[in-house]
Protein backbone atom coordinates (compact mmCIF):
# COMPACT_ATOMS: atom_id res chain seq x y z
CA UNK A 1 0.00 0.00 0.00
CA UNK A 2 1.49 3.66 -1.39
CA UNK A 3 1.46 6.35 1.34
CA UNK A 4 -0.95 8.17 -0.53
CA UNK A 5 -3.54 5.18 -0.07
CA UNK A 6 -2.96 5.39 3.57
CA UNK A 7 -3.75 8.56 3.35
CA UNK A 8 -6.65 8.60 1.78
CA UNK A 9 -7.46 5.66 4.36
CA UNK A 10 -7.10 7.34 7.21
CA UNK A 11 -9.10 10.33 6.09
CA UNK A 12 -11.91 8.51 5.26
CA UNK A 13 -11.62 6.66 8.72
CA UNK A 14 -10.98 10.49 9.89
CA UNK A 15 -14.32 11.86 8.66
CA UNK A 16 -16.54 8.50 9.63
CA UNK A 17 -15.23 8.49 12.96
CA UNK A 18 -15.10 12.25 13.89
CA UNK A 19 -17.15 13.95 11.29
CA UNK A 20 -20.36 11.52 10.67
CA UNK A 21 -19.52 9.95 14.11
CA UNK A 22 -21.07 6.63 12.43
CA UNK A 23 -22.26 3.67 15.22
CA UNK A 24 -20.28 0.92 12.96
CA UNK A 25 -17.15 2.64 12.73
CA UNK A 26 -15.96 -1.00 13.91
CA UNK A 27 -16.86 -2.64 10.90
CA UNK A 28 -14.05 -0.71 9.11
CA UNK A 29 -11.78 -2.06 7.19
CA UNK A 30 -10.47 -2.40 3.30
CA UNK A 31 -13.16 -4.54 2.61
CA UNK A 32 -16.29 -3.11 4.80
CA UNK A 33 -18.84 -2.29 2.37
CA UNK A 34 -20.01 1.27 2.45
CA UNK A 35 -23.81 0.79 3.00
CA UNK A 36 -23.75 -2.89 3.92
CA UNK A 37 -21.40 -3.11 6.56
CA UNK A 38 -20.70 0.76 8.15
CA UNK A 39 -24.88 1.61 7.32
CA UNK A 40 -24.08 4.66 5.18
CA UNK A 41 -26.55 5.74 2.71
CA UNK A 42 -26.36 7.59 -0.27
CA UNK A 43 -26.70 11.17 1.81
CA UNK A 44 -23.89 9.49 3.67
CA UNK A 45 -21.52 9.13 0.95
CA UNK A 46 -22.16 12.54 -0.15
CA UNK A 47 -21.09 13.98 2.92
CA UNK A 48 -18.16 11.64 2.83
CA UNK A 49 -17.14 13.09 -0.68
CA UNK A 50 -17.83 16.51 0.71
CA UNK A 51 -15.24 16.21 3.58
CA UNK A 52 -12.96 14.41 1.47
CA UNK A 53 -12.78 16.75 -1.61
CA UNK A 54 -11.70 19.64 0.84
CA UNK A 55 -9.30 17.08 2.91
CA UNK A 56 -7.58 15.83 -0.17
CA UNK A 57 -7.69 19.20 -2.21
CA UNK A 58 -9.91 16.84 -4.88
CA UNK A 59 -12.79 18.04 -7.18
CA UNK A 60 -15.69 14.82 -7.64
CA UNK A 61 -17.26 15.19 -11.19
CA UNK A 62 -21.06 15.21 -11.41
CA UNK A 63 -20.02 11.92 -13.74
CA UNK A 64 -18.59 10.00 -10.75
CA UNK A 65 -21.65 10.15 -8.44
CA UNK A 66 -23.73 7.16 -10.19
CA UNK A 67 -20.36 4.78 -10.02
CA UNK A 68 -19.51 1.77 -8.44
CA UNK A 69 -16.23 2.99 -6.66
CA UNK A 70 -18.71 3.88 -3.59
CA UNK A 71 -19.16 -0.28 -2.71
CA UNK A 72 -16.28 -0.61 -0.43
CA UNK A 73 -13.69 1.38 1.39
CA UNK A 74 -11.02 -0.16 -0.72
CA UNK A 75 -12.69 1.03 -4.02
CA UNK A 76 -13.51 4.29 -2.60
CA UNK A 77 -9.79 4.15 -2.16
CA UNK A 78 -8.72 3.65 -5.37
CA UNK A 79 -11.49 6.34 -6.81
CA UNK A 80 -10.38 8.79 -4.62
CA UNK A 81 -6.26 8.19 -5.16
CA UNK A 82 -7.31 8.32 -9.16
CA UNK A 83 -9.04 11.87 -8.85
CA UNK A 84 -5.48 13.18 -6.58
CA UNK A 85 -3.54 11.50 -10.08
CA UNK A 86 -5.92 13.79 -11.75
CA UNK A 87 -5.31 17.06 -9.76
CA UNK A 88 -1.41 16.64 -9.74
CA UNK A 89 -0.73 15.58 -13.13
CA UNK A 90 -3.22 17.39 -15.28
CA UNK A 91 -4.32 14.01 -17.19
CA UNK A 92 -7.73 13.22 -18.06
CA UNK A 93 -8.73 10.00 -16.28
CA UNK A 94 -11.69 8.05 -16.15
CA UNK A 95 -13.91 8.33 -13.13
CA UNK A 96 -14.19 5.18 -12.54
CA UNK A 97 -11.47 2.55 -11.59
CA UNK A 98 -13.32 -0.19 -11.46
CA UNK A 99 -12.44 -1.66 -14.94
CA UNK A 100 -16.47 -2.06 -15.53
CA UNK A 101 -17.31 -0.39 -18.83
CA UNK A 102 -20.10 2.46 -18.17
CA UNK A 103 -23.14 0.81 -19.54
CA UNK A 104 -22.40 -2.85 -17.43
CA UNK A 105 -21.60 -0.76 -14.25
CA UNK A 106 -23.87 -1.58 -10.76
CA UNK A 107 -26.23 1.79 -10.58
CA UNK A 108 -27.14 2.43 -7.05
CA UNK A 109 -31.00 1.52 -7.52
CA UNK A 110 -30.62 -1.53 -10.13
CA UNK A 111 -32.07 -4.00 -7.67
CA UNK A 112 -35.49 -1.30 -6.17
CA UNK A 113 -38.63 -0.44 -8.16
CA UNK A 114 -40.03 2.04 -7.32
CA UNK A 115 -43.04 2.45 -4.48
CA UNK A 116 -43.34 -0.73 -1.87
CA UNK A 117 -47.49 -0.10 -1.60
CA UNK A 118 -47.81 -0.12 -5.62
CA UNK A 119 -44.97 -3.12 -5.92
CA UNK A 120 -46.94 -5.22 -3.48
CA UNK A 121 -49.87 -4.91 -5.40
CA UNK A 122 -48.52 -5.23 -8.46
CA UNK A 123 -47.19 -8.81 -7.48
CA UNK A 124 -50.70 -10.49 -7.93
CA UNK A 125 -51.28 -8.72 -11.45
CA UNK A 126 -47.97 -10.03 -12.53
CA UNK A 127 -48.75 -13.28 -11.99
CA UNK A 128 -51.72 -13.28 -14.03
CA UNK A 129 -51.62 -13.48 -17.66
CA UNK A 130 -54.41 -11.89 -18.39
CA UNK A 131 -53.22 -8.40 -17.12
CA UNK A 132 -50.78 -6.00 -17.23
CA UNK A 133 -48.99 -4.70 -14.46
CA UNK A 134 -47.46 -1.49 -15.90
CA UNK A 135 -50.50 0.86 -16.38
CA UNK A 136 -50.75 0.80 -12.15
CA UNK A 137 -47.08 2.31 -12.17
CA UNK A 138 -49.03 5.77 -13.93
CA UNK A 139 -49.93 7.02 -10.50
CA UNK A 140 -46.27 6.51 -8.95
CA UNK A 141 -44.44 9.24 -10.79
CA UNK A 142 -45.73 12.08 -9.63
CA UNK A 143 -47.23 10.11 -6.38
CA UNK A 144 -47.58 12.40 -3.05
CA UNK A 145 -44.68 13.66 -1.08
CA UNK A 146 -44.96 15.87 2.13
CA UNK A 147 -42.97 18.91 2.82
CA UNK A 148 -43.07 18.41 6.57
CA UNK A 149 -42.21 21.21 9.05
CA UNK A 150 -38.50 22.77 8.43
CA UNK A 151 -38.97 22.44 5.05
CA UNK A 152 -37.99 18.91 5.13
CA UNK A 153 -38.73 16.67 2.19
CA UNK A 154 -40.40 13.08 3.22
CA UNK A 155 -41.78 10.02 1.68
CA UNK A 156 -44.10 8.98 4.49
CA UNK A 157 -45.78 11.46 7.15
CA UNK A 158 -48.56 10.72 9.43
CA UNK A 159 -51.96 10.67 7.98
CA UNK A 160 -50.75 10.25 4.00
CA UNK A 161 -52.55 7.18 2.86
CA UNK A 162 -53.09 4.96 -0.36
CA UNK A 163 -56.38 5.51 -0.95
CA UNK A 164 -56.11 6.94 -4.40
CA UNK A 165 -54.07 3.78 -5.32
CA UNK A 166 -56.61 1.27 -3.37
CA UNK A 167 -59.26 2.89 -5.49
CA UNK A 168 -57.50 2.28 -8.85
CA UNK A 169 -56.63 -0.57 -8.10
CA UNK A 170 -60.40 -1.88 -8.23
CA UNK A 171 -61.04 0.65 -10.99
CA UNK A 172 -59.22 -1.42 -13.20
CA UNK A 173 -58.39 -5.32 -11.97
CA UNK A 174 -61.65 -5.26 -9.93
CA UNK A 175 -59.70 -6.35 -6.29
CA UNK A 176 -60.71 -4.49 -3.53
CA UNK A 177 -58.03 -3.31 -0.98
CA UNK A 178 -59.30 -3.57 2.23
CA UNK A 179 -57.81 -2.45 5.80
CA UNK A 180 -57.32 -4.82 8.17
CA UNK A 181 -55.29 -3.06 10.55
CA UNK A 182 -57.44 -0.79 12.83
CA UNK A 183 -56.31 2.79 13.83
CA UNK A 184 -58.28 2.72 17.15
CA UNK A 185 -56.87 -0.36 18.12
CA UNK A 186 -53.43 -0.84 20.36
CA UNK A 187 -50.16 -1.72 18.65
CA UNK A 188 -50.04 -5.03 20.12
CA UNK A 189 -54.02 -5.19 19.50
CA UNK A 190 -53.32 -5.13 15.63
CA UNK A 191 -50.82 -7.56 15.39
CA UNK A 192 -53.03 -10.30 17.04
CA UNK A 193 -55.28 -9.19 14.44
CA UNK A 194 -52.61 -9.98 11.56
CA UNK A 195 -52.07 -13.10 13.39
CA UNK A 196 -55.73 -14.17 13.48
CA UNK A 197 -55.66 -12.54 9.56
CA UNK A 198 -52.14 -14.68 8.60
CA UNK A 199 -53.55 -18.25 10.52
CA UNK A 200 -56.75 -17.85 8.21
CA UNK A 201 -55.78 -16.65 5.11
CA UNK A 202 -56.34 -18.65 1.89
CA UNK A 203 -54.18 -19.51 -1.05
CA UNK A 204 -55.16 -16.71 -3.32
CA UNK A 205 -54.92 -13.60 -0.46
CA UNK A 206 -52.49 -11.26 -0.40
CA UNK A 207 -51.76 -9.78 3.47
CA UNK A 208 -50.10 -6.34 3.51
CA UNK A 209 -48.20 -5.06 6.53
CA UNK A 210 -45.78 -2.02 7.23
CA UNK A 211 -43.08 -2.13 9.26
CA UNK A 212 -40.27 -0.52 10.05
CA UNK A 213 -37.00 -1.56 8.00
CA UNK A 214 -34.59 -0.38 10.14
CA UNK A 215 -35.36 -3.06 12.83
CA UNK A 216 -34.44 -5.70 10.74
CA UNK A 217 -31.03 -4.94 10.40
CA UNK A 218 -30.12 -8.22 8.93
CA UNK A 219 -31.82 -7.11 5.67
CA UNK A 220 -30.47 -5.01 3.37
CA UNK A 221 -31.24 -1.40 3.66
CA UNK A 222 -29.73 0.88 0.67
CA UNK A 223 -31.39 4.15 2.09
CA UNK A 224 -30.46 3.34 5.80
CA UNK A 225 -33.50 5.61 6.95
CA UNK A 226 -34.25 5.57 10.64
CA UNK A 227 -37.56 4.91 10.93
CA UNK A 228 -38.05 3.53 7.49
CA UNK A 229 -41.55 2.45 6.93
CA UNK A 230 -41.72 0.06 4.24
CA UNK A 231 -45.14 -2.40 2.75
CA UNK A 232 -44.48 -6.11 2.39
CA UNK A 233 -46.89 -9.13 2.30
CA UNK A 234 -46.62 -11.99 4.77
CA UNK A 235 -47.72 -15.32 5.61
CA UNK A 236 -46.92 -17.78 8.07
CA UNK A 237 -44.59 -20.52 7.01
CA UNK A 238 -43.99 -24.54 8.06
CA UNK A 239 -41.42 -23.50 11.08
CA UNK A 240 -43.67 -21.89 13.94
CA UNK A 241 -40.78 -19.53 15.03
CA UNK A 242 -40.51 -18.36 11.07
CA UNK A 243 -42.95 -16.06 8.67
CA UNK A 244 -42.34 -16.10 5.01
CA UNK A 245 -41.58 -12.49 3.91
CA UNK A 246 -42.41 -11.04 0.13
CA UNK A 247 -40.67 -8.18 -0.45
CA UNK A 248 -41.28 -6.76 -3.83
CA UNK A 249 -40.08 -3.50 -4.14
CA UNK A 250 -36.73 -4.43 -3.26
CA UNK A 251 -37.25 -8.24 -4.82
CA UNK A 252 -36.61 -10.54 -2.04
CA UNK A 253 -38.27 -13.64 -0.60
CA UNK A 254 -37.27 -15.26 2.38
CA UNK A 255 -38.27 -16.68 6.01
CA UNK A 256 -37.55 -13.89 8.59
CA UNK A 257 -37.96 -14.65 12.62
CA UNK A 258 -41.27 -13.81 13.53
CA UNK A 259 -40.28 -11.97 16.58
CA UNK A 260 -38.25 -9.99 14.65
CA UNK A 261 -40.64 -9.19 12.18
CA UNK A 262 -43.35 -8.62 15.24
CA UNK A 263 -41.00 -6.44 16.52
CA UNK A 264 -40.35 -3.72 13.19
CA UNK A 265 -44.58 -4.17 12.88
CA UNK A 266 -44.71 -2.70 16.92
CA UNK A 267 -42.53 0.46 15.77
CA UNK A 268 -44.30 3.44 16.64
CA UNK A 269 -42.87 4.80 13.48
CA UNK A 270 -45.47 2.54 11.10
CA UNK A 271 -48.85 1.84 11.16
CA UNK A 272 -50.55 0.15 8.56
CA UNK A 273 -51.93 -3.31 7.04
CA UNK A 274 -54.61 -4.09 3.98
CA UNK A 275 -55.27 -7.80 2.53
CA UNK A 276 -56.79 -8.49 -0.95
CA UNK A 277 -57.88 -11.35 -3.02
CA UNK A 278 -55.77 -12.39 -6.12
CA UNK A 279 -58.45 -14.78 -7.05
CA UNK A 280 -60.82 -11.67 -8.45
CA UNK A 281 -58.74 -9.74 -10.65
CA UNK A 282 -59.93 -9.21 -14.04
CA UNK A 283 -58.82 -7.67 -17.62
CA UNK A 284 -58.83 -4.03 -17.77
CA UNK A 285 -60.88 -2.22 -20.19
CA UNK A 286 -59.02 0.36 -22.40
CA UNK A 287 -61.47 2.72 -20.94
CA UNK A 288 -60.30 2.48 -17.19
CA UNK A 289 -56.56 3.03 -18.04
CA UNK A 290 -57.49 6.16 -20.18
CA UNK A 291 -59.31 7.50 -17.20
CA UNK A 292 -56.30 6.20 -14.72
CA UNK A 293 -53.53 8.10 -17.30
CA UNK A 294 -55.80 10.98 -17.43
CA UNK A 295 -56.01 11.14 -13.39
CA UNK A 296 -51.98 10.74 -13.20
CA UNK A 297 -50.26 12.45 -16.34
CA UNK A 298 -49.71 16.34 -15.14
CA UNK A 299 -48.66 18.28 -17.90
CA UNK A 300 -48.34 21.76 -16.06
CA UNK A 301 -46.38 20.80 -12.72
CA UNK A 302 -43.40 18.73 -12.24
CA UNK A 303 -44.48 18.20 -7.90
CA UNK A 304 -41.26 16.41 -6.68
CA UNK A 305 -39.15 18.96 -8.47
CA UNK A 306 -41.14 21.70 -7.15
CA UNK A 307 -40.83 20.45 -3.66
CA UNK A 308 -37.19 20.63 -4.03
CA UNK A 309 -36.47 23.86 -5.42
CA UNK A 310 -38.98 25.89 -2.93
CA UNK A 311 -37.00 23.67 0.38
CA UNK A 312 -33.86 24.97 -0.84
CA UNK A 313 -35.37 28.46 -1.64
CA UNK A 314 -36.57 28.85 2.22
CA UNK A 315 -33.06 27.18 3.58
CA UNK A 316 -31.01 29.64 1.38
CA UNK A 317 -33.20 32.88 2.76
CA UNK A 318 -33.00 31.57 5.95
CA UNK A 319 -37.03 32.03 6.17
CA UNK A 320 -38.74 29.51 9.04
CA UNK A 321 -36.53 29.59 11.09
CA UNK A 322 -34.16 27.28 9.04
CA UNK A 323 -30.59 28.06 7.46
CA UNK A 324 -28.08 26.31 4.73
CA UNK A 325 -26.52 24.32 7.48
CA UNK A 326 -30.03 22.15 7.58
CA UNK A 327 -30.41 21.30 3.75
CA UNK A 328 -28.50 17.71 4.78
CA UNK A 329 -31.11 16.48 6.66
CA UNK A 330 -34.17 18.67 4.86
CA UNK A 331 -32.73 16.51 1.63
CA UNK A 332 -32.26 13.28 3.25
CA UNK A 333 -35.41 11.44 1.85
CA UNK A 334 -35.04 12.94 -1.50
CA UNK A 335 -33.25 9.42 -2.69
CA UNK A 336 -36.37 7.55 -1.60
CA UNK A 337 -38.48 9.50 -3.80
CA UNK A 338 -36.32 10.08 -6.82
CA UNK A 339 -36.56 6.44 -7.77
CA UNK A 340 -40.26 6.82 -8.14
CA UNK A 341 -39.22 8.58 -11.72
CA UNK A 342 -38.52 5.10 -12.79
CA UNK A 343 -42.18 4.43 -13.15
CA UNK A 344 -42.18 6.16 -16.49
CA UNK A 345 -40.28 3.14 -17.61
CA UNK A 346 -43.40 1.36 -17.13
CA UNK A 347 -45.48 3.86 -19.34
CA UNK A 348 -43.49 4.49 -21.81
CA UNK A 349 -43.39 0.50 -22.32
CA UNK A 350 -46.58 -0.02 -21.54
CA UNK A 351 -47.77 2.23 -24.85
CA UNK A 352 -44.50 1.67 -27.09
CA UNK A 353 -44.91 -2.24 -26.72
CA UNK A 354 -48.51 -1.94 -27.67
CA UNK A 355 -47.86 0.70 -30.92
CA UNK A 356 -45.23 -1.82 -31.37
CA UNK A 357 -42.53 1.69 -31.40
CA UNK A 358 -38.88 0.85 -32.14
CA UNK A 359 -37.16 -0.11 -28.98
CA UNK A 360 -33.72 2.08 -29.41
CA UNK A 361 -36.20 4.78 -28.79
CA UNK A 362 -37.37 3.26 -26.02
CA UNK A 363 -33.84 3.10 -24.17
CA UNK A 364 -33.33 6.72 -25.46
CA UNK A 365 -36.06 7.30 -23.19
CA UNK A 366 -34.62 5.39 -20.60
CA UNK A 367 -31.87 7.38 -20.30
CA UNK A 368 -33.74 10.86 -20.03
CA UNK A 369 -35.02 9.26 -17.13
CA UNK A 370 -31.87 7.68 -15.49
CA UNK A 371 -30.78 11.56 -16.01
CA UNK A 372 -33.66 12.47 -14.12
CA UNK A 373 -32.82 10.08 -11.34
CA UNK A 374 -29.33 10.86 -10.88
CA UNK A 375 -29.67 14.64 -11.33
CA UNK A 376 -31.48 14.82 -8.44
CA UNK A 377 -28.16 13.59 -6.23
CA UNK A 378 -26.20 16.03 -7.91
CA UNK A 379 -28.65 18.89 -6.43
CA UNK A 380 -28.53 17.06 -3.25
CA UNK A 381 -24.53 17.05 -3.72
CA UNK A 382 -24.20 20.67 -4.17
CA UNK A 383 -26.74 21.57 -1.64
CA UNK A 384 -24.53 19.58 0.92
CA UNK A 385 -21.68 21.59 -0.21
CA UNK A 386 -23.55 24.74 0.57
CA UNK A 387 -24.07 23.19 3.88
CA UNK A 388 -20.40 22.49 5.29
CA UNK A 389 -19.55 26.03 4.05
CA UNK A 390 -22.03 27.24 6.56
CA UNK A 391 -21.35 25.21 9.16
CA UNK A 392 -17.45 25.21 9.27
CA UNK A 393 -17.99 28.84 9.33
CA UNK A 394 -15.88 29.82 6.33
CA UNK A 395 -17.04 32.99 4.55
CA UNK A 396 -17.51 31.99 1.10
CA UNK A 397 -20.39 34.22 -0.88
CA UNK A 398 -18.35 33.09 -4.25
CA UNK A 399 -18.59 29.38 -3.68
CA UNK A 400 -22.01 29.37 -1.87
CA UNK A 401 -23.46 31.83 -5.12
CA UNK A 402 -21.50 29.60 -7.50
CA UNK A 403 -23.12 26.53 -6.15
CA UNK A 404 -26.79 28.43 -6.04
CA UNK A 405 -26.81 29.05 -9.54
CA UNK A 406 -26.08 25.30 -10.38
CA UNK A 407 -28.56 24.01 -8.39
CA UNK A 408 -30.72 26.51 -9.79
CA UNK A 409 -29.59 25.45 -13.67
CA UNK A 410 -30.02 21.36 -12.37
CA UNK A 411 -34.05 22.21 -11.13
CA UNK A 412 -34.22 23.74 -14.55
CA UNK A 413 -32.93 20.76 -16.62
CA UNK A 414 -35.16 18.47 -14.10
CA UNK A 415 -38.18 20.24 -15.21
CA UNK A 416 -37.04 19.89 -18.61
CA UNK A 417 -36.53 16.35 -19.05
CA UNK A 418 -39.44 15.56 -17.04
CA UNK A 419 -41.89 17.93 -19.36
CA UNK A 420 -40.41 15.98 -22.44
CA UNK A 421 -40.82 12.48 -21.12
CA UNK A 422 -44.38 13.73 -20.01
CA UNK A 423 -45.30 15.14 -23.36
CA UNK A 424 -44.34 11.93 -25.02
CA UNK A 425 -46.37 9.80 -23.09
CA UNK A 426 -49.16 12.40 -23.99
CA UNK A 427 -48.62 11.78 -27.69
CA UNK A 428 -48.68 8.48 -27.47
CA UNK A 429 -51.75 7.97 -25.16
CA UNK A 430 -53.53 9.68 -27.87
CA UNK A 431 -52.27 6.94 -30.81
CA UNK A 432 -53.46 4.53 -27.95
CA UNK A 433 -56.88 5.68 -28.14
CA UNK A 434 -56.89 5.62 -31.86
CA UNK A 435 -55.42 1.92 -31.37
CA UNK A 436 -58.14 0.86 -29.50
CA UNK A 437 -61.29 2.35 -30.55
CA UNK A 438 -61.56 5.31 -27.63
CA UNK A 439 -60.79 8.03 -30.28
CA UNK A 440 -60.95 8.56 -34.05
CA UNK A 441 -58.06 10.12 -36.66
CA UNK A 442 -60.31 13.24 -37.12
CA UNK A 443 -60.07 13.80 -33.01
CA UNK A 444 -56.38 13.20 -33.19
CA UNK A 445 -55.71 15.70 -35.62
CA UNK A 446 -58.11 18.33 -33.58
CA UNK A 447 -56.26 17.20 -30.35
CA UNK A 448 -53.07 18.93 -32.16
CA UNK A 449 -54.90 21.46 -33.66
Amino acid sequence: MTKQHTKIINAIHDVLANELKIANINAFSLSARLNEDLYLDSVLVLQILVSLELKLGIDVPDDALNSADFETVETLCNFLSSRILNVTDEITVSSSTSGIPEKQQTEEFEDIKVHCFVSCLCEAIKANEQVDHRPFYFGVWDADIVIGKNYCINYHAEGLNHDFFRYWYERLYGVEVRSWYQEKLSKSDNILLLENFLANKTPTQNIMVMLDMFRLPERENKFNQNPFPHYVILENSDEATKLMMFDPDFRWEGLQDKKQVMHAIASDAVAGGYYFDSEHIKPVSPLAIKDYFLACLNLDKNPMTDAVRLIIKHHLAKDHNVSPADLPQALTQLPVLAIRKYAYEHGLAFFMLALDVNFDEFEDWCDVIEALVSTYKHIQFRAIKIAKSVTEGKDEPYLISRLTNEIDELLAEQDKREFAIKERLQSLFVQWQKQVGLITQQTISEVYL
